[in-house]
């Protein structure tokens, strides 16, 4: 997953650990070789193992009593965009000890990946690198964990934990040039036309003068024709102009990958986008392009993880929206009742959900009979069920089935339906241009 955006990272910490030293296992082994050598040397008369357990005891003896420090190791590790814009950077410094000739760094990423680095602190205490990112939203990106070698080998540390790094990955986001329309547009400004008469948009017709009309609207030729008596004036209205509001309504109840055998949640290692991923995308892609064209823009979570946004616009507005929507996160209890949240009258309401139970399309269906324009957005990946056993294939089947006559139910009373899926950008863009079709709005 591209980031283009910067991720909200935390600020640069560092954090001290005192290490605990132990004796190197080598040199222990060596001392019971050179040990068990000269006991033999003793019971058989042989010099010459002697001779061979001479190196190892006298390379013990030296490290009989090992100058340790307890100094503290301090590590600071901050993360920033990389430059290519494809994952997070990492820079780790590590400040040693005195007594430490070299440092073993242990990286567990993201996705579970090791990586271990041996630092010469006379050449280099700085470490960095790139983290790849699959997923959006918050996340851990980079765990330590430090080990010492003291001098001359004679002693390491155990490994300790060192700093743990965590980011708020914002969401791609698709650029959506055709936007579908609530059903009356009620803003007092904005580029579209409405159905009242007033400034700005498109001829309405040609009526008598009245107070409160603009003399630079007279239209003389239509006076010059049809007035009757000395000082009637003809003058040209027009439609006003209006925003529109759309609210978006994210169920981050759940989060599901294309695997079917990873949604009970006993298994893990999603390397593919998830629907949680898909719904963030979704929604920042249209609050970006909504909030562009000039239109008021909402947020609400069914899960109640992220806080809601009251509608609005401009671009501070726009970049409170990415941030709430990238901080979403899925709810511990996917089968929780979530309640409706209330949504102004007359607004464009957008649901993002994976529809795999009745809550999120019995709300779009309750909008869409008090008079809403609902777009109901799919988020679920395509189902993989390569890995999947008889009884998981026979499981999910069941399942589409059940969600397939809900997506059916919640069309045929009037909700929109368009799906998201990864891997093709342009489909989103060419359904929401099929739902732009124009409407005459009041």
């Amino acid at each position: 997953m591209s980031v283009p955006d910067e991720p909200s990272v935390r600020p640069a910490s560092g954090s001290g650990t005192a290490p605990l030293w132990v004796r190197n296992p080598a040199l222990v082994s060596g001392l019971a070789v050179g040990v068990l050598l000269a006991g033999l040397a003793l019971l058989t008369g042989r010099p010459e193992l002697a001779l061979v357990a001479l190196p190892a005891l006298v390379t013990a003896a030296f490290g009989v009593r090992p100058r340790l420090d307890t100094t503290l190791v301090r590590t600071t590790t901050t993360l920033a965009p990389s430059d290519s814009g494809e994952g997070v950077a990492f820079r780790t410094e590590v400040a040693l000890p005195s007594a430490a000739e070299a440092v073993a760094v242990e990286f567990r990423v993201a996705g579970d990946r090791r990586h271990v680095v041996v630092v010469d602190p006379r050449r280099a205490r700085r470490l960095t690198g790139t983290v790849p990112v699959t997923h959006s939203g918050p996340q851990e990106i980079l765990r330590t964990h430090l080990s010492l070698l003291g001098r001359g080998g004679t002693a390491v540390s155990v490994p300790a934990a060192g700093p743990v790094r965590s980011a708020v990955v914002p969401p791609p986001h698709l650029r959506v040039q055709h936007l579908p329309m609530p059903s009356r547009v009620t803003g007092i400004t904005g580029p579209h036309d409405s159905a009242r008469p007033g400034d700005g948009g498109e001829f309405r017709d040609v009526a008598l003068f009245a107070p409160g009309d603009r003399l630079r609207r007279i239209d003389w030729r239509r006076t010059a024709r049809r007035a009757e008596r000395p000082g009637e004036l003809y003058v040209r209205r027009t439609f006003a102009t209006a925003d529109a509001l759309v609210v978006l309504v994210l169920d981050s109840r759940d989060d599901l990958g294309a695997d079917v055998t990873e949604w009970s949640g006993a298994r893990h290692g999603r390397q593919q986008a998830t629907s949680l991923d898909l719904a963030r995308e979704a929604a920042v892609s249209l609050a970006t392009a909504y909030i562009s064209a000039g239109d008021r823009v909402g947020f609400r979570d069914l899960a109640g993880t992220a806080r809601s946004v009251e509608p609005g616009s401009g671009t501070r507005h726009l970049e409170r929206l990415r941030t709430t929507i990238a901080a979403a996160t899925p709810h511990h209890d996917a089968t929780a009742t979530a309640r409706m949240p209330l949504v102004p009258a007359a607004s464009l309401v957008v649901v993002l959900s994976t529809f795999l139970d009745d809550q999120a399309s019995t709300m779009a269906v309750t909008w869409a009979a008090t008079g809403h324009r609902v777009v109901a957005v799919d988020v679920l990946p395509s189902p993989d069920v390569r890995r999947a056993t008889r009884h998981e294939r026979a499981a999910s089947r069941l399942i589409a089935l059940e969600r397939s006559d809900r997506l059916t139910e919640m069309t045929a009373t009037g909700v929109e339906l368009i799906h998201w899926r990864t891997g093709d950008e342009d489909a989103p863009a060419v359904q929401l241009r099929l739902l732009s079709r124009a409407r005459r709005t009041g």
